[in-house]
């Protein structure tokens, strides 16, 4: 037990509390319900409140609605029984500003051995933790169009699938590919491509239902999954609605540019039960989509035999769609 009378000599306790007070590490001391009695300078500039501000407060003031709460009840139960209590915790500046700290919370006692004061140590890690969302965000984030990426989509597809196996449902994995972007990518130059990707993700994106994911998985190929699939109709619409939706004129830079969209489409039991036996499936029926001409949907296995959907001309090409 950690006792605030044996803190140290009499000829020691100036030194101590220079140390504390100086000290870059933020600070404060409570009594025994939690109430502020001391804190330092480093907690005042991380917090953003002085002395004056605290006194007959507790550390609530800082409260962010980040937590729970149960958690600051189990903080506070930890405490109670005397043990320390070491966690992080997202609190609130005076300004309204959202901070992160890892903080250590150790009871003091006195020599009959109860709690007469709380310690608590904070370690601002707010940029460390704004780093790693960062480089989750680059991992996992498709940089031009905002859309996931292909990792990913593989980690919340092997998601739907197991949800799906569990459940019982359907789901349908669609490969998306662009009909004539490598011509408007050639003519009009890598500006004018990255542009007509970044408003095809956006039609991609309002296009799905809010529970299914669209991801681009590399150059002008995207992917979409499709959650809790009733029947392969749904499966359908959806591909027919992406195609009119992408096949719709871009207004880009002054120019009048049309594209088209082939996609593939397997579905869940049926076509594969492993998202890397959906995808390659999914792709093969888009290949199947392309060589009858683009600008249409297939199904997997049996109905690549057979067109199954309406035949839809293909777009203009984009080097007859200038002005």
């Amino acid at each position: 037990m950690t006792s605030i009378a044996h803190a140290g000599t009499d000829a020691q306790e100036p030194l101590l509390a220079q140390a504390l007070t100086s000290t870059a590490t933020a600070i404060f001391i409570t009594d025994c319900n939690g109430k502020f009695v001391w804190l330092n300078d480093a907690f005042s500039k991380l917090s953003g409140y002085a002395w004056e501000d605290l006194i007959g407060h507790t550390p609530a003031l800082l409260k962010s609605g980040r937590q729970p709460d149960t958690f600051y009840a189990q903080l506070w139960q930890t405490l109670q029984s005397g043990h320390v209590w070491q966690g992080e915790i997202v609190d609130q500046r005076k300004d309204g500003v959202l901070y992160i700290v890892d903080e250590v919370i150790t009871p003091l006692f006195n020599a009959c051995g109860a709690i007469t004061h709380f310690i608590a140590i904070q370690h601002d890690i707010t940029r460390r933790k704004a780093e790693n969302d960062h480089d989750h965000q680059l991992a996992y984030q498709d940089f031009l169009t905002g859309l996931p990426n292909r990792a990913s989509f593989t980690r919340c597809q092997q998601q739907a699938v197991t949800e799906a196996a569990l459940h019982r449902k359907q789901l349908a994995t669609l490969f998306v590919d662009l009909d004539h972007f490598k011509p408007v990518n050639d003519l009009y130059g890598h500006q004018t491509g990255d542009e007509l990707l970044v408003a095809v993700a956006e039609r991609l994106h309002a296009a799905v239902r809010h529970e299914d994911l669209v991801a681009r998985i590399g150059g002008d190929e995207f992917a979409i999954v499709l959650r809790r699939l009733p029947d392969r109709g749904i499966a359908s619409a959806l591909a027919q609605k992406i195609i009119g939706t992408v096949s719709a004129p871009y207004a880009i830079q002054g120019r009048d540019i049309r594209i088209g969209a082939s996609i593939g489409i397997a579905v869940y039991p049926e076509d594969g039960k492993t998202p890397a036996t959906l995808m390659e499936h999914a792709d093969q029926a888009m290949y199947r989509a392309k060589s009858l001409g683009g600008n249409r949907y297939q199904f997997y296995a049996a109905a690549l035999d057979s067109a199954c959907s309406p035949d839809i001309p293909p777009p203009t090409d984009a080097s007859s769609s200038t002005p």
